[in-house]
């Protein structure tokens, strides 16, 4: 167990289960992870920081030691765990430990609600101590072993001010009315799960930046190289933007001369080379015109999308009364969802697990008279527009937490 005024590195049993024994008396906890998804193909959580009082932990989950004694912790209703960005951080240390989660608090999510300017955690923590967190290791490789202290030090910041900032913020969000609706989507967080990176070889090339500015010929090469690429990223579990980016594929499809030569510029390993030219001199299909470019509702029937607009029109409406954005309501994808499988009453809306109770509650009613194609103004009518913060409303004078650091 390594030890200093920062934080406690652990990478042993003994170490944890001491550890355990603190935060299990402690009534709340600063939650994080580091992951390796801007290196892996495949993501996996390499550390998990835990604050709580005085103390700051960095797990060690990639020290083979066993992360039982965390099950109890997590799962305590007594213990809120404060997040910032719950949900992917819940959804990963499900996948990858099996934990189960209750008494939850999301800064990220609060601060959307408040009408911050940024939700960023440094934002909000330059917004309330007015301490500017380092940016240095957010790209950071956390799979390698060992950390260096400068990744060390980054990663027990990330948590050192999350239990202050909830405190503040549940104050904020109970004045303006807002903690139930806040608590209600933490409860729906704690039972977010995870399903897995697709790996159905959709190959999107039409979503490749500026599309429409490439020749036919051009968008068939695109089309190749995003598959070859995602195929080598899965193969090796490599981040497929650190087989080639996006600039190289341009650079690829735009190149006048096709040779080994020009293609060693941008890619290094000669087996690789060989098969990047071999796709570019050997296209797998027709050129892509515009018109192979997919449309957005491709092939869903008239009725459904007749539907469709009737829900965009209901969530335009509910974004205009409260001011929020889009994705703090339901998803196109939802939606869908709610379309093919439509609830008949709100006991069936909830059942879908789509929305926290609060929304089912104060969006339900009129989401089920938008699906019918019935007028529902008068049921959006209590619905209260989110006070959009300033960038100095709420500043915090107190002094530095991390002064010593």
């Amino acid at each position: 167990m390594q030890t200093n005024s920062e934080y406690i590195y652990i990478d042993n049993k003994k170490a944890l289960e001491l550890a355990c024994v603190f935060m299990y008396n402690s009534n709340s906890l600063g939650v994080d992870t580091e992951s390796s998804s801007f290196y892996t193909y495949y993501s996996k959580v390499c550390l998990i920081q835990v604050s709580c009082k005085d103390k700051n932990y960095l797990i060690d989950p990639l020290s083979k030691i066993s992360l039982k004694p965390l099950e109890e912790i997590f799962f305590n209703p007594k213990i809120l765990k404060v997040f910032h960005s719950a949900t992917d951080d819940i959804k990963a240390l499900k996948r990858d430990f099996g934990f189960s989660f209750q008494n939850i608090a999301d800064t990220m999510y609060s601060s959307k609600l408040l009408g911050f300017e940024h939700n960023s955690l440094n934002y909000i923590v330059e917004k309330y101590f007015q301490v500017k967190l380092s940016k240095t290791e957010q790209k950071s490789n956390w799979a390698k072993r060992p950390l260096d202290k400068q990744q060390l030090k980054y990663a027990a910041l990330d948590t050192v001010y999350l239990c202050r900032i909830w405190e503040k913020m549940k104050q904020e969000l109970e004045e303006n009315e807002l903690l139930e609706e806040a608590l209600s989507e933490f409860e729906k967080m704690t039972q977010e799960i995870y399903h897995g990176r697709e790996t159905k070889n959709e190959n999107h090339w039409y979503k490749f930046q500026n599309i429409l500015q490439y020749t036919p010929e051009q968008r068939r090469k695109i089309h190749d190289l995003l598959k070859y690429r995602e195929e080598k990223a899965r193969k090796i579990n490599k981040a497929p933007f650190r087989i080639f980016n996006t600039q190289i594929i341009h650079n690829l499809v735009t190149c006048e001369i096709l040779n080994e030569e020009t293609i060693s510029k941008y890619i290094h390993n000669k087996k690789d080379i060989q098969e990047v030219l071999h796709i570019l001199q050997n296209p797998s299909g027709p050129p892509l015109e515009k018109s192979d470019i997919p449309k957005y509702d491709y092939g869903i029937s008239p009725n459904v999308k007749a539907k469709l607009v009737l829900l965009r029109k209901w969530r335009s409406k509910i974004i205009q009364k409260r001011k929020i954005h889009h994705t703090m309501i339901i998803s196109n994808r939802q939606m869908l969802q709610l379309i093919q499988n439509p609830p008949k009453d709100l006991e069936e809306l909830e059942k879908t697990n789509i929305m926290s109770k609060w929304k089912v509650q104060n969006y339900g009613p009129s989401l089920l008279k938008a699906l019918n194609n019935e007028p529902y103004e008068n049921l959006i009518a209590h619905l209260k527009p989110i006070r959009v913060q300033q960038k100095n409303d709420t500043q915090s004078k107190e002094t530095l937490f991390h002064s010593n650091l």
